[in-house]
């Protein structure tokens, strides 16, 4: 068993395995090709007995996530200690996250560590409280551990690029000034088990499942940057998001976590009933984008993320559909 390493600042990295690359395109479908997630594990086994790391780490996400069958955490916690004993040094990380250990030095091996999380308290449904009835919001007490949060803001930080909105006139992203935020994005083939693991204690806590939840993602805005007065869901009778709501259904919840506190006004305000909230890091808001009486888009719930006017914020954001959606 290899040693555990030191605490790091920054989130681990791997040199990149072509092997793993190519089986993620086999995953998700790309190059015009259907998703098999079938093929896929089968490759990715395979990677790991010709001594892939990363593949071991990517089979800990899948077996999280539970795609095509039950998720199942302890053979995702399994694929990990594979992974970190193969000296794959992002799923090292993962498990220190896991462990609540990753601000400071840990002693033994992967595998003792790996037996200290506590999966069971991982996997209890966190406390929600209903506070607005319409539109309907509710708080979540500590969705994700402060190294949870760590990790996120660590993992998205490299990957950021301008947050766009869903363009009217194409039905595609575009950047827009109504938007002036970062965004970092996590489909199939980036998603990790700590990522899994906030979208499976929001399922526990509210009741939509993993297989309902868009890819997530990490959002950062600095000093002036804002998201003004929007709606998350997808107006019917629009034609450019016609097809969106063909294929991925509508846009009924959004969750957003508070990823950090050490910066000033960004508040999530919901302007129709004069109401605002900004909560602690792990801490989160769901709210229905839709009607509970009908479904239907709730216009009550337009809402904004006030300018940040000092430091950086942090958050995850989480969009939940009606339906399971297709893997991407």
């Amino acid at each position: 068993m290899s040693a555990l390493p030191e605490k790091s600042n920054q989130v681990s990295v791997a040199p990149p395995d072509p092997r793993v690359d190519e089986i993620n395109r086999v995953l998700i479908g790309a190059g015009g090709r259907s998703p098999n997630p079938v093929a896929a594990f089968t490759m990715f086994r395979g990677a790991v007995a010709a001594g892939s790391a990363a593949a071991a780490e990517r089979l800990a996400a899948l077996a999280a996530h539970g795609i095509n069958r039950q998720a199942n955490w302890n053979e995702a916690i399994g694929w990990l200690v594979k992974a970190a004993d193969m000296g794959h040094a992002p799923a090292q990380h993962q498990l220190k996250v896991l462990a609540g250990a990753d601000d400071a030095r840990v002693e033994g091996s992967w595998v003792q560590l790996a037996l200290s999380i506590d999966i069971k308290g991982l996997l209890r449904a966190p406390s929600l409280t209903r506070v607005h009835e319409s539109p309907a919001i509710a708080l979540i007490e500590g969705l994700a551990t402060p190294a949870m949060c760590r990790w996120l803001v660590q993992r998205a930080d490299s990957r950021l690029g301008p947050a766009k909105i869903g363009d009217y006139a194409t039905g595609k992203g575009a950047v827009d000034p109504i938007r002036t935020g970062l965004a970092a994005g996590f489909g199939l083939a980036d998603k990790d088990t700590v990522l899994v693991l906030t979208q499976k204690r929001l399922e526990l806590a509210s009741g939509l499942k993993v297989l309902q939840q868009e890819a997530p993602h990490v959002l950062s805005y600095e000093v002036g940057q804002e998201y003004k007065a929007h709606f998350d869901f997808f107006a019917p009778g629009e034609t450019a998001f016609q097809h969106t709501l063909n294929t991925m259904g509508q846009r009924i919840g959004t969750c957003l976590t508070w990823l950090n506190d050490d910066y000033e006004g960004g508040e999530t305000a919901f302007p129709k009933i004069n109401w605002k909230h900004r909560g602690k890091p792990g801490d989160s808001m769901l709210f229905l984008n839709v009607r509970t009486s009908d479904r239907q888009p709730d216009p009550m719930t337009l809402h904004a993320g006030m300018p940040v006017t000092r430091g950086r914020k942090w958050l995850l954001s989480q969009w939940v559909r009606d339906r399971a959606q297709p893997i991407v």
